[in-house]
């Protein structure tokens, strides 16, 4: 208690000092640039006071553990000797340094995901310098950033965030090499399809080439395009960039290719509760779900930009927004829109699919506010207030999270904190029944055991080195009364019980 109290302390005393901070150098920099360094400060100094969530996040933090420990750089590895086949290793690897040089915890696992967001935001900072001033270039990043989804993803330990920032970088160097007239960013629109793809896999060509390809057709502005886009180059410097792995991958462990493309790339978005995941199941929804998960992502601003639609709409206006000669609205419509009309098709999806096109809102957003459509939604200290909504209530859910963990929260860190106070030495070892959660091998880095039925829990017993178990509260009244006289429940942590064998059976 007393650590939760200092923790909460340290906390408040940095909070306190960071808003002088803030008040003292607004004036100087701006509004603009002081919210977005809220927004981040909020959400960097949060990364290492709430546990690993179970199962995605501890997962992929635990693999990138398990690479940092095995030396195996090239195929992740979902348990000790058995290849992860289900995404390109791009983010985990990026986990995997971090780890390395940060040891193993919370904030290492997620800081590649709140550098990646950052950088997001900086590539949509820098595409609105090149279409207005410094002052306004704030607002679309500001949007994003404060967006429930991103927000939320800058802090979690997933691949969304590496194939987001691959489709940003992607989407905005299209953009760029056609006004700019520079080659480089011809370049950069390869390289950040080969980021997407090292992150996710070919759906990176898919989320890119639907805003990209409908922009083209619908302005017919083909010449353009393909004068302006080294296409031979820069796919030769893509495919350099990411074919060399999937080949590797392949010859490590035989049988990727098939499973990565037919299984992962096909039958996951055609089989409605596709059964051949191995490393779950398919999360089936009714087709179109991914639109309400856009309006869940893009909270608070979501509201607002259907407000936008509707009061248009309702003048008989809606045409004026997407006004405009070049066609930069258009092109941030269908930016925000590729990955819904594509998954909108999908029968199994997540609410992070969504994540790639919320730059695109964002930076529609900021351009329907520069022109007043936002109302009095663009005084400034309403923005302000919508800015700091989400990062202040996740804040708040944090500090709340120190002082009394929640139980529904799934994860294994209490169990694993107070299992690392009752034991008497190294040589004890936990094990859980019937399946060991990453997050319990993530904090126990990678020592905790497993057991899949009774027998095995019944010659486990003879152990004299594994006297904790953990066991799921649902399955403890079916323990058969021989076991369960020799143990006794010590806690009870997020749906399981930490059981200690006082003695051993006859």
């Amino acid at each position: 208690m007393n650590s939760i109290f200092s923790e909460y302390s340290v906390l408040k005393t940095v909070g306190k000092q960071f808003g002088k901070f803030i008040n003292g150098i607004s004036p100087v920099i701006g509004l603009g640039s002081a919210l977005l360094a809220i927004i981040f400060f909020i959400r960097l100094v949060t990364l290492f006071f709430y546990p690993l969530i179970d199962p995605t996040e501890s997962r992929y933090a635990e693999m990138a553990r398990k690479m940092v420990e095995t030396g195996n750089w090239v195929t992740p590895q979902i348990a000790y000797g058995v290849p992860f086949w289900g995404k390109p290793p791009l983010a985990v690897w990026l986990n995997a340094i971090n780890i390395s040089l940060l040891g193993v915890n919370e904030f290492a696992a997620r800081l590649s995901a709140f550098l990646l967001c950052a950088g997001t935001v900086w590539v949509v900072y820098r595409l609105c310098l090149t279409r207005t001033d410094k002052s306004q270039a704030f607002i679309a990043p500001i949007i994003y950033a404060s967006m429930t989804l991103p927000f939320v993803m800058a802090g979690s330990v997933a691949m969304d965030q590496c194939l987001t920032f691959g489709i940003t970088l992607a989407l905005a160097s299209f953009w760029l090499s056609l006004r700019m007239e520079k080659r480089v960013y011809g370049y950069l629109f390869f390289i950040g399809l080969a980021i997407g793809i090292m992150a996710k896999g070919p759906i990176a060509l898919i989320l890119v080439g639907i805003p990209a390809g409908l922009w083209t057709l619908i302005r017919h502005e083909w010449r353009l395009v393909w004068q302006r886009i080294p296409w031979i180059s820069g796919t030769l410097l893509m495919l350099a960039i990411s074919v060399p792995w999937f080949l590797i991958a392949e010859k490590r462990t035989p049988g990727f290719l098939e499973y990565f493309f037919v299984g992962e790339h096909w039958k996951r978005f055609t089989e409605k509760g596709w059964q051949g995941d191995l490393y779950g199941s398919g999360r089936a929804h009714p087709l179109g779900t991914i639109w309400l998960f856009w309006l869940g992502a893009a909270l608070p601003w979501s509201l607002v930009f259907l407000s936008v639609v509707s009061v248009a709409i309702w003048r008989k206006q809606a045409a004026n927004l997407l006004k405009g000669i070049d066609g930069w609205r258009l092109f941030c419509l269908l930016w925000m829109l590729s990955p819904l009309l594509f998954f909108s098709l999908s029968a199994n999806i997540i609410w992070t699919y969504a994540l790639p096109g919320l730059p695109g809102c964002a930076l529609l957003l900021a351009e329907w506010r520069r022109d007043q459509w936002l109302g009095w939604l663009s005084n400034n200290k309403i923005g302000f207030a919508l800015g700091v909504l989400l990062p202040s209530l996740f804040l708040i859910a944090v500090v709340a999270w120190q002082v009394k963990p929640i139980q529904f929260v799934r994860t294994q860190k209490t169990l694993i904190d107070q299992y690392m106070e009752l034991r008497k030495g190294s040589e004890d070892r936990l094990v859980y029944l019937w399946e060991k959660p990453f997050s319990a091998q993530f904090y126990t880095l990678g020592t905790v055991g497993e057991l899949a039925n009774v027998e095995e829990f019944q010659a486990a017993m003879d152990n004299p080195k594994q006297i904790f178990y953990a066991c799921p509260k649902r399955s403890w009244a079916d323990m058969p009364d021989a076991i369960r006289s020799h143990l006794q429940p010590v806690g009870v942590h997020n749906g399981y019980l930490l059981l200690y064998r006082f003695n051993r059976p006859e």
